[in-house]
């Protein structure tokens, strides 16, 4: 008999394997659409309040149900809104239910809700989480929610591969994720578990099917940290570290706190790992997502010079954005540029103005929102409790805040620009009331 003999005997039966493993992957993709619909939920969000992160107003998104018992629903920072809001979550083919944020983190587009577990339907069933590893390259991968509005709809496409996308890493995938999507499952199509929470699309128009979402080893983490009721935020950091070449943020330091955040590093110094653990991280956001929920002490190995040292870190959980707070003065309102670099909500760290009220008095002032706040009456800002007895201050003295601002604009002569800016100390309060 021939090898081309054998071949065409073969041939039935190789037709056969295939349609036969075409049918089980259909078949698999199916089931991991049917169960996301029991899981997956329909968010709509609104808020009368505006930080830098988000304005005020009403949007819609998407989020998953993670823990039954205790009611938690899983979805992004950006949908479950960066301020006090008020949420509404619809499981397939029931009403919707109240839902509040318990955890919003201050770096991931990450958020953890809760609804009554007695509200739940029925038919509503946990997310199967894919928290230890990624699949494969090229692994079937499948969206489940509401893209522009249309309700509880599917898409798919393949793992690509993780990429830096918002400073940190995340998953890459051609499946499409569109306004609605966010905050959803992401699905592997082959095991029918979630490997992350659909976030963004690339926005530079060159791009072709360019869509991110947060890891879900992440989310697992933050999981595993707030049911054991630990601190689930990553560390206090105000550290700056430099960028690479390709934009990465590395470990080496770029410049010296401003204030202490407890971890003794220096400009030019380069973190090479912790003492006692093997592997090396390769980017600061890596580095810090590795951190995430421990405190105390921690001993460092760190290049410094030409010497390898032992910096003896001091970590401190930073604030996540639950429960956040703002100080409004005539209408202008300031807090923290970034939550993970303050401890507190009375922290005023890096101090920005998030908001400036429509109509309002500071809205007369030529003040917009985005300036960094580089003094106040000659003062530096280290809590906005002190911002509070400055401007209550003013205001018993029938005068103005005298305001140093930094703004950085691209498309200027100078790109970093000082303004001075008077603000009358009226209607001083704190934002949410």
């Amino acid at each position: 008999m021939t090898v081309r003999t054998v071949r065409y005997l073969l041939a039935p039966f190789l037709t056969l394997a295939s349609l036969s493993s075409a049918a089980a992957s259909a078949q698999e993709t199916q089931n991991a659409f049917t169960d996301a619909r029991h899981y997956t939920v329909r968010l709509n969000v609104s808020s009368p309040y505006s930080f830098i992160e988000q304005a005020e107003g009403s949007w819609q998104g998407a989020g998953f149900l993670v823990d039954r018992q205790r009611g938690w629903i899983l979805t992004n920072a950006h949908v479950a809104g960066y301020a006090p809001t008020r949420i509404r979550a619809e499981f397939n083919g029931h009403a919707a239910i109240d839902a509040k944020a318990v955890f919003i983190d201050n770096l991931l587009d990450l958020a953890l809700l809760e609804v009554t577990a007695a509200s739940l339907p029925a038919d509503a069933k946990e997310a199967r989480l894919g928290c230890d590893s990624l699949p494969a390259v090229g692994t079937h991968l499948g969206t489940y929610g509401h893209p522009m509005g249309y309700g509880f709809t599917a898409t798919r496409g393949i793992l690509a591969g993780t990429s830096q996308a918002h400073g940190y890493p995340m998953i890459q995938t051609d499946a499409p994720i569109s306004p609605g999507n966010s905050g959803g499952p992401l699905i592997n199509l082959d095991t029918g578990e979630v490997i992350g929470i659909n976030t963004s699309s690339a926005a530079d128009n060159r791009a072709q099917n360019m869509n991110f979402a947060v890891l879900m080893s992440h989310a697992c983490r933050v999981l595993e940290l707030l049911r054991a009721k630990q601190p689930a935020t990553i560390p206090r950091l105000t550290t700056r570290f430099a960028h690479d070449a390709d934009d990465t943020v590395t470990l080496t330091v770029a410049r010296d706190p401003e204030q202490p955040d407890g971890f003794g590093l220096r400009m030019g110094d380069r973190v090479l790992g912790i003492v006692g653990e093997s592997g090396a991280a390769t980017s600061a956001p890596e580095f810090m997502l590795g951190l995430r929920g421990r405190t105390g002490l921690l001993p460092l190995r760190v290049k410094r010079g030409d010497r390898e040292i032992v910096v003896n870190a001091q970590l401190t959980p930073s604030l996540q954005h639950v429960g956040r707070r703002g100080l409004a003065i005539g209408g202008v309102v300031f807090g923290p540029r970034h939550l993970f670099n303050v401890a507190s909500p009375d922290d005023a760290g890096t101090l920005i103005i998030h908001h400036v009220e429509y109509g309002s008095t500071g809205a007369l002032q030529n003040i917009d929102f985005g300036g960094e706040v580089r003094s106040v009456d000659g003062v530096s800002i280290q809590s906005l409790s002190q911002l509070e007895r400055l401007a209550r201050a003013a205001d018993r003295e029938d005068r103005p805040l005298q305001l140093l601002l930094r703004i950085f604009n691209e498309d200027a002569e100078e790109p970093e620009m000082f303004l001075v800016r008077e603000l009358p100390a009226d209607q001083v309060r704190w934002y949410p009331e």
